[in-house]
Formats: C-alpha cells, structure tokens, sequence
C-alpha cells in the first residue's frame, strides 16, 4: 500500500447499502434456483445459507458475472480531501454519488488548517513560509467579509481551491473497479491517487474475496498491460514487470506474419 501525503487525508468505510456477497449469491440463485425469490432471501438471512458458502460462491463467479453488484453501493466518508480533488467526483466519468460540506459550515478561523498542503510546498521552506502567509491572508479577506454583511457564496470567491473539505462517497463495485483502474495509477495526481490506495487497502480488509478484483489496471487481476503513452509507461516502477499495448500490438501483427507464411 502507498502511504497517504502528510496532510492527513483520511479515508473511512461506512458500510453498503446491502451485504455485496449476499446480493450476488442471491442473484445467482434467483436464477437457477427453483425456490421464490422471497424464500432465497429468508434462508440468506436466516442464516441456514452460511457465509462461507456465499464467499465461496463469490470466489468462483466473481469474474464471471460482477453484475448483480452494481445493486450495491459502497460508502466512504473522507476527511481533509481538497475542494480540488472533490472535483474529481463531479466528473460523469467517475460514476460515484457524492455530497460534500458548503464553505459557509467550515470552521475557517484557524489559518493554519484552512487549507491542504501539497507535498512540493514543503520541500522549501521559503515557498512554504509565503504560502502560509498568503492562506493567512485569504482567511483574514473571507472573514472580514462575513462580518460586513457579506453572504458566504459571494465571500467563498475568494477561497482557494485547496480548501480543506470533507466528503461523503458512494460508488457501485464496477464504479469502484473503473475508479481504482485509473486512479491508483502513479501517473494520477498525488491527492487522489493517495484517496484511491486507501479505498483499496480498505476493500482489501472489508471483502477480500472482492478486492481480488480490484488493483490498478496493469495488474495481473485487472487488464494485464499499461494502455498509458510510452513516456508515462517508461517513467512507471513497474514497466519492466507490465506489458505495453503496443508490445501486444506488435506481438500479434508477427504472429499474423508468422502464420501467413505457414498457411503460404
């Protein structure tokens, strides 16, 4: 696991909105099953149907059919995440439902903590000082601002886009594989990258059967090849032991060649 930057981004799970393991045991049986779907549903929470044997089930079709999953959706509550990495989750791309706090209910009297502290500032002390002093600033205007009167969404023009926030996130299993094929990449920028590793390690405790097909998507349990530019692949830790698409691409045209001239 990639430990999280220093700003302290935290990363809690809240639950589902129904047992995962059970919504795809149910939905496989609710198919093939000559019993109601009412009664599947009683025996599941009976529990004359053992957890075992739905984690078991899931090991074995998971790869098969992770489509009854999209009935659950996974909750996670961040703390200290950047309105600027929250605009992330505005994307349609993202396919996640989220909620995250206004300006006007953030305590911003303490200048310290307004805002997140990107990883760069702190390599220069200087840089770090003149930073510090204008977030100082910018609180000083935004309150200065509520005392005249001012309404809070006219006074939040003037917050950075650093604004330390918090969130509430919700996504389906595919949404999450989608979300953590791109964003545990090291390409991704470090705040979000840093969110992502931690909604891995996560899954990893909460369902393991499930996070086995979760990762990055040039891992072995995910697509098995890097399908970034040849610059950021050459740039990755991990090159020498992934693939390139183009490796593939060329691979297959020699085959092809290979096999004409056989067939020849």
């Amino acid at each position: 696991m990639t430990k999280s930057p220093a700003h302290d981004l935290n990363v809690t799970f809240m639950g589902c909105s129904k047992d995962p393991i059970e919504i795809h045991y149910a939905s496989y049986q609710i198919r093939q099953s000559p019993d109601d779907a009412v009664k599947i549903w009683q025996r599941i929470q009976s529990g004359e149907i053992s957890r075992d044997t739905m984690v078991g089930h899931a090991a074995r079709n998971l790869g098969n059919n992770p489509l009854p999953l999209k009935q659950a959706q996974f909750i996670f509550a961040v703390d200290n995440i950047s309105q600027l990495c929250i605009s992330y989750f505005n994307r349609p791309l993202s396919e996640s439902n989220n909620n995250s706090i206004s300006h006007d209910y953030l305590d911003l009297k303490s200048r310290s903590q307004t805002a997140v502290i990107p990883p760069s500032f702190q390599a220069s002390p200087e840089l770090l000082a003149k930073w510090a002093h204008l977030q100082s600033e910018i609180v000083t205007f935004y309150n200065y601002c509520r005392e005249q009167g001012i309404d809070a969404n006219d006074a939040g023009f003037a917050l950075p886009r650093g604004l330390r926030c918090r969130e509430q996130i919700s996504m389906s299993f595919q949404a999450l594989q989608r979300f953590l094929d791109q964003k545990m990449c090291q390409k991704t920028q470090w705040e979000i990258n840093g969110l992502s590793w931690q909604i891995y390690q996560i899954m990893k405790e909460e369902f393991p059967t499930l996070a086995k097909r979760l990762g990055i998507k040039c891992w072995e349990n995910r697509n098995l090849f890097c399908d970034e530019s040849q610059q950021i692949y050459k740039s990755c830790k991990w090159h020498k032991s992934r693939p390139h698409k183009d490796d593939l691409n060329s691979l297959w045209v020699g085959n092809n060649q290979i096999a004409s001239q056989v067939v020849m």
